[in-house]
């Protein structure tokens, strides 16, 4: 499995929904000034306000299937990201021989809302290696030159690779940037 999955939360964000669709909301002073905005557009833009409370819901019922499906138990924490979603998918659909290998936010490694699906590939041998990156150099043009984003490639492993603080893909040639852990190395820090 390979995979670039997106790495956006499913909550919909309302700044980023009307900032081609209207401006003046997604730009609004604060988040009251967006709420007396929204609220105004049954009137104003009656097309617009129909279209937001549609993809609202998309989100609202996207996030309910993630939180009680069943299907996500390690990664349906808060305000769910697809990321986390897809790489949850991703340990659970590979052969058991097999490896799955995926682009996200270093985050997954980092964040509350992850560890749970972190603790399961590292305490059940499946990862593989880690390898992070910070985009100072612009290897992701369109994300913010400071993000943090990791290679990871999960499969049976009782070492993992990690690499940190990496901004080009050359990098990862120096052996000096790498170490290695096990599951009983995670639970002794």
């Amino acid at each position: 499995v390979l995979a670039n999955p997106p790495w956006d939360r499913i909550k919909l964000q309302e700044k980023e929904f009307f900032a081609a669709r209207d401006p003046n909301v997604a730009n609004a002073l604060n988040a009251a000034a967006r709420k007396k905005l929204i609220d105004e557009l049954p009137t104003t833009n009656p097309a617009l306000f129909e279209s937001f409370q549609a993809a609202k819901r998309r989100a609202e019922t996207a996030s309910q299937f993630v939180h009680d499906s069943g299907r996500f138990t390690l990664s349906n924490v808060g305000d769910v990201n697809l990321y986390s979603i897809i790489a949850e998918t991703n340990l659970h659909i590979r052969n058991e021989k097999g490896r799955a290998g995926f682009i996200v936010p270093s985050g997954i490694c980092t964040d509350d809302s992850n560890k749970q699906l972190f603790s399961a590939m590292v305490n059940a041998h499946q990862l593989s290696s880690f390898l992070s990156f910070e985009n100072e150099e612009r290897l992701f043009p369109d994300v913010h030159h400071s993000f943090k984003f990791a290679l990871i490639t999960i499969g049976q492993a009782e070492v993992a690779d990690f690499s940190f603080f990496n901004r080009q893909v050359a990098s990862l040639a120096d052996v000096r940037r790498h170490f290695s852990l096990s599951a009983d190395d995670f639970k002794l820090i």
